[in-house]
C-alpha cells in the first residue's frame, strides 16, 4: 500500500487539525512521507484559504516540523495553488495545480461548492450549455502546463463532483470528451503528474476517486505517471481508500510514484 500523502490540507486553511496533527497521524499509519498543502490565497473568497498575512508562519512552522520529525518521518512544505490564487512561493517544495473556480466577467463561480451553485451557474452564466463551462474548466487545467512550479494535477475532472448523485451535471459528449483530452495531452505533454484524488470519498460525495475511469484509461495508455492523494481535510482520512485508488491505478496501467 501506498504510504505517502501530498494533498493534505490542515487549520491553516479548511482543515480541522493542525500540521503536527497531521504529521502524528501519518507516522501512525507507517506513512514514510506526509506533504502539507493547505490553500493558497484568494482575494475573492477567504474563509476557505491560507490568510496571506499567515503565509509566512506557515512556511517556518512546517520548515520546523520537518526539521523536528526528520526521524521518524519526510515531511514536506507544499501549497495547493488555484489558477487564481497568488502566486507561488520559491519557498515551497512543491505545488498541486487545483481549479476550485471560474470566472464570468467579474463573477468567481465555485465548482465545488454544492450541487446547486453549479447548476445555477450552468443555467444563469452558460444559458443551460455544461460543455461551455466545462471547456472553460479543462482549459484553466491545461494551463499548468506551462507553470514550471506545479508538480502534480489536483482532482482532474473536479467538475463531475456531484454526478454520482443525481442526475449527471457533465456527459460524455463529444465537445466534453474533446475538452479533457486536449487538457490531458497538454500536461502530458509537460511531464506533470496526474493525482487521483479520494478526496470526494471521504467527505460523501462519490464512491470513486478523481479522475473517471475513462479519463484513467486515457492517462493509462498515454503513459501517465501519478500520485495518490486524499485531500484531507482531517487527520483520520489521510488514507481514504487507497485500496481502491491503487486498484484503479493497476488496471488502467497507470504508473504511481513518489513525488520526492
Amino acid at each position: 500500500m501506498i504510504r505517502y500523502n501530498y494533498h493534505t490540507h490542515t487549520n491553516f486553511s479548511d482543515g480541522k487539525n493542525s500540521p503536527e496533527e497531521v504529521i502524528q497521524a501519518a507516522i501512525n499509519l507507517g506513512f514514510t512521507s506526509i506533504g502539507i498543502s493547505d490553500h493558497a490565497y484568494t482575494d475573492f473568497c477567504t474563509h476557505w484559504v491560507t490568510p496571506r498575512s499567515r503565509m509566512d508562519e506557515y512556511i517556518e512552522v512546517l520548515y520546523q516540523l520537518k526539521e523536528n520529525y526528520a526521524d521518524k518521518i519526510n515531511v514536506f512544505v507544499g501549497i495547493e495553488q488555484d489558477a487564481f490564487s497568488d502566486p507561488v512561493s520559491e519557498k515551497f517544495e512543491y505545488a498541486i495545480g487545483s481549479v476550485h473556480w471560474v470566472k464570468k466577467g467579474e463573477k468567481y463561480i465555485a465548482l465545488d461548492a454544492n450541487r446547486e451553485t453549479l447548476e445555477h451557474a450552468i443555467e444563469t452564466y452558460y444559458d443551460g450549455d455544461a460543455d461551455a463551462l466545462a471547456e472553460e474548466y479543462f482549459a484553466l487545467v491545461a494551463s499548468y502546463a506551462a507553470d514550471p512550479k506545479i508538480s502534480i494535477v489536483g482532482h482532474f475532472d473536479l467538475i463531475t463532483k456531484f454526478d454520482e448523485k443525481g442526475t449527471p451535471l457533465f456527459r460524455p459528449t463529444p465537445r466534453y470528451t474533446a475538452a479533457w483530452q486536449a487538457a490531458a495531452k497538454k500536461l502530458l505533454d509537460a511531464g506533470k503528474i496526474f493525482e487521483i484524488n479520494t478526496g470526494a470519498i471521504s467527505r460523501g460525495h462519490r464512491t470513486t476517486p478523481y479522475p473517471s475511469e475513462e479519463i484513467l484509461a486515457f492517462l493509462g495508455e498515454h503513459g501517465a505517471k501519478a500520485i495518490l492523494g486524499s485531500d484531507s481535510h482531517s487527520a483520520d482520512t489521510l488514507d481514504c481508500a487507497f485500496l481502491q485508488a491503487e486498484e484503479l491505478a493497476k488496471k488502467y496501467g497507470i504508473l504511481l510514484v513518489d513525488l520526492f
